[in-house]
């Protein structure tokens, strides 16, 4: 069933064989299963088997001896097959069938690629109108098919139970058939420049067609950490397939006994590790790694290290750099970049300033792989440092083909910003000055110890989903010094692979009908923002600076969602730096011990301090989309509509709010929240006195006077209910939805209190994430229009569509400030007009507030912050 996603190299094996339930052949519609049928025939199908199946998955047998796996075989298999590929003159179904030695059937994919090709070049010689006409009757097909499986045959974690009790691997056979024909039908779309709005598999809707229970099981069982787990099902979108390769790789960080005790929400793999060892993560040896290319292998023995072949450990093992000859370049204003040279294993500090040729590499890597400075000061091995310099001797052969006689200059922060307590202004400084260290280097070679210990692998998928995978991608730190790196090298066992060659191979990997594993495995690409990183450095060659936009801010969104940081203070320090903003506010050293309510207060006021200087832009960057992402919200007036944190772990809600356009009207109002443009629906509940509405797990509205169309709500996962009645009988009702029509069968939307309106603006609170779907089963709408008829307003009475240039200033729910924040104002603002009074002036608006975190009660005020890379890694 797998067969058509193996390479050249045969490298994608799965074991498991699904077996032939049903019987193609029987001609149920009196035509033989290799010819195409009817669009009636395949929605009909289930009753001429003598099943019934509802709108809402529910399931009945009527007649005959048919259990469902046979049925949904035969329907939601071997017809879809039919609908796809029935046309072709050469088509049957028993090229989808394999007999074992035994006599027992399978099915099977092998001539699925050959057949993709077949259809490819059918619609390029078929006649326009048969051409449209059979796209869109494959695309209902898949459609309602995906309907079906995802929502009954799928399940969100390796807990729970799908609605349909379809065998596991049947149900798996239903996701990868259906997610490949989904991507080669969005391809020959493409391919043939075929595309009607809302009718084609290439728009925004998420193609997965669900998560398999057997393949979640599967990764438990193969060890890996069930956060990365629930990551993965974030981002790869609902797509089993990539679920499937993921379980083929041989080697991840994100797997092994020490993620055994990890949850959804938390990865615990240090505190286990720490455990074992009774300390941090221990030093890392060069020689102890497998990285051939650069060192020996050890010798092994009853599980310990005999020798260390070429290892200098054993004697004069330490290179250290003076932290007070750093502290001195540092507040000169220039930077400390270093200088080794093997033969003679010295190290030494050479000082760049604005007319120092600018040729230096530097190293990226995560502390917990053990390169930090674990006892407060800057050194290292003389192992380390070979290693090092080997590599950068390799890429200088990569890039200009012929080796240098002159060391090459680079940068690491273990040992270029001083880690002693006593040298926390420096550090500070060197904060500053990361931003421009960064976009200035020649390139960057991510260290990361997973990668280090396996191979490139065949192809681009195998690299890419390997870097997607390694702990490097985790950490917020990362994220900035790969978005700000010209170009990115990444250390393998067997060779330094840059990302310049690797994507190179995506585009005609990509390009194969029967895989959506590539675009899968870029998921990498994404997370280190790929397609802008090139335009930031295009604007530093022009000017020397860069100014962020709505775009870039998602984009930094979404690759910061899954990342995590040691310390919750230095989210606002790293997106700063990022988006070259100056660090000086965020780099204040805490005044609360973290974990306490006190230290969430710092948090949030820098985050707030940062979205203020967004505000303070033109135009303003903040992406309009933000006022649907899930999490908790600034408990801050006028930013209530705002993430806490962008470090979310949170999965985006279709459509992906940081998609939307922005249409150039979004504005922060500093005293009243953020100003957006956005369809939705005002409620009207004709006399209705809301007083059962806040028990409701759904609340319905109609949206004409035919009664024909309905929607609904429902509060979405981050929410637990509805508000309670007298939250709900305060104010007019609305709904915020981020586009129109409605698509998807959910969609992310707000449930809004309309406060005030005024110069065409809706005043509002958020009351609710909600899910928004369009009601489609004739009996639900029936069920309403009945008791609206009659008189019965448990639903809402109407709903009036607002158009797509609807104006809405959002904030959050009414609530004092956090009495603890004292906010001053080093040049106060006019005193805010409310809504009563009109919305504030564009130059009241943008005029920024310099903020500063005082009076904060001091539990615990640490003299070690910045104290060594481990703080910021």
């Amino acid at each position: 069933m797998y067969e058509h996603l193996r390479n050249d190299n045969n490298e994608f094996t799965f074991p498991d064989h699904v077996m032939l339930y049903c019987n193609p052949s029987e001609p149920s519609f009196g035509t033989p299963q290799r010819k195409a049928s009817k669009l009636s025939d395949f929605f009909q199908l289930p009753q001429k088997l003598g099943w019934t199946f509802q709108e809402n998955g529910d399931k009945s047998m009527d007649s005959g001896s048919a259990d469902l796996d046979e049925v949904t075989q035969r329907w939601l298999y071997f017809e879809v097959l039919a609908q796809v590929f029935g046309h072709l003159p050469d088509y049957s179904w028993e090229d989808f069938v394999k007999e074992d030695r035994s006599g027992m059937r399978y099915i099977t994919t092998k001539d699925l690629p050959k057949y993709l090709e077949r259809w490819l070049d059918s619609e390029k010689k078929s006649e326009a109108n048969e051409r449209k006409s059979r796209l869109i009757r494959i695309q209902q097909v898949l459609d309602r098919t995906r309907l079906y499986v995802s929502q009954h045959c799928a399940v969100p974690s390796s807990k729970d139970k799908a609605s349909w009790e379809v065998n596991d691997l049947l149900a798996l056979s239903f996701m990868i058939l259906g997610e490949t024909l989904t991507r080669a039908l969005s391809l020959i779309q493409k391919k043939l420049g075929f595309r009607i709005e809302g009718w084609c598999s290439h728009d925004s809707r998420n193609q997965g067609w669900g998560y398999s229970k057997l393949m979640l099981h599967k990764l438990k069982q193969d060890g890996w950490c069930a956060k990365a787990i629930h990551m993965l099902q974030a981002l790869l979108r609902g797509n089993s397939i990539g679920l499937v390769y993921l379980f083929t790789l041989r080697s991840s960080s994100a797997k092994g006994p020490d993620h055994e005790q990890c949850t959804a929400t938390l990865c615990k793999e240090m505190e286990v590790r720490k455990v074992q060892e009774n300390s941090g993560p221990a030093r890392y040896h060069h020689c102890e790694s497998t990285t051939s290319d650069f060192c020996s292998e050890p010798e092994y023995a009853g599980g310990k290290i005999l020798a260390r072949p070429n290892c200098k450990t054993d004697a004069d093992p330490w290179r250290s750099i003076d932290g007070q000859e750093l502290a001195k370049i540092i507040n000169r204003g220039n930077i400390p970049l270093l200088l080794y040279r093997r033969a003679k294993h010295n190290l030494k500090v050479v000082e760049m300033n604005q007319s120092f040729d600018k040729s230096y590499a530097i190293f990226s890597h995560v502390w917990t792989d053990g390169f930090g400075s674990l006892d407060g000061t800057n050194k290292t091995t003389v192992c380390v440092l070979d290693m090092l310099s080997k590599m950068l001797e390799k890429v200088a052969l990569q890039r200009s083909g012929k080796s240098s006689a002159i060391p090459e200059l680079f940068w690491i922060d273990t040992l270029a910003i001083p880690v002693e307590a006593k040298y926390a202004k420096e550090r500070r400084q060197a904060i500053k000055q990361m931003h421009h260290i960064y976009t200035h280097a020649k390139y960057t070679i991510v260290l990361d110890l997973s990668l280090m210990r396996t191979t490139v692998g065949p192809g681009y998928s195998n690299p890419a989903m390997k870097i997607t995978m390694c702990r490097w991608m985790t950490r917020l730190w990362t994220l900035q010094e790969a978005v700000l790196s010209k170009n990115l090298f990444f250390c393998f066992s067997d060779r330094i692979f840059p990302m310049t060659q690797l994507e190179e191979m995506f585009p005609e990997e990509d390009s194969e009908l029967q895989s959506c594993i590539p675009s899968l495995a870029r998921i990498y690409y994404a997370g280190i923002l790929g397609e802008v990183r090139p335009r930031i450095h295009e604007e530093f060659r022009k000017n020397e600076g860069w100014t962020a936009e709505s775009d870039f801010l998602a984009l930094v969104w979404k690759a910061a969602q899954w990342r995590s940081t040691a310390h919750p203070l230095h989210e606002t320090l790293s997106l700063a730096t990022m988006l070259n903003q100056d660090t000086d506010f965020f780099a204040n050293p805490p005044e609360s011990e973290e974990g306490t309510d006190v230290h969430q207060q710092e948090c949030d006021s820098r985050m707030v301090e940062l979205l203020s200087r967004f505000a303070a832009m033109s135009p303003c960057p903040i992406p309009p989309g933000m006022i649907f992402l899930p999490g908790p919200r600034l408990p801050k007036k006028g930013y209530g509509w705002a993430p806490r944190s962008w470090l979310s772990s949170h999965e985006i809600d279709s459509p992906d709010p940081l998609s939307l356009p922005d249409r150039g009207n979004t504005r922060l109002n500093l005293a009243e929240g953020l100003e957006v443009q956005f369809p939705g629906f005002l409620l009207h509940d004709l006399g209705f006195d809301r007083k059962e509405l806040w028990k409701r797990e759904e609340i319905y509205f109609p949206t004409d006077s035919t009664l024909l169309e309905w929607y609904c709500i429902e509060p979405a996962q981050d929410t637990a209910h509805f508000p309670q009645e007298q939250e709900l009988a305060r104010h007019d009702l609305a709904i915020i939805v981020s586009r129109m029509p409605v698509v998807d069968l959910k969609e992310t939307a707000l449930f809004v209190a309309i406060k005030t309106i005024f110069g065409g603006i809706r005043y509002v609170e958020i009351l609710n994430r909600v899910w928004i779907s369009r009601s489609e089963n004739p009996k639900t709408v029936q069920h309403w229009s009945d008791k609206h008829r009659d008189g019965h307003h448990e639903a809402m009475s109407a709903g009036e569509r607002l158009p797509l240039t609807t104006k809405w200033c959002v904030d959050g729910p009414s609530h004092p400030d956090p009495e603890s924040i004292e906010i001053k104002e080093e040049a106060k603002p006019p005193e805010s007009k409310g809504p009563s009074n009109g919305p504030l002036s564009e130059e009241e608006n943008i005029k920024p507030i310099r903020r500063h975190t005082t009076n904060l009660r001091q539990i615990v005020k640490p003299s070690s912050w910045f104290s060594s890379p481990r703080s910021f890694k």
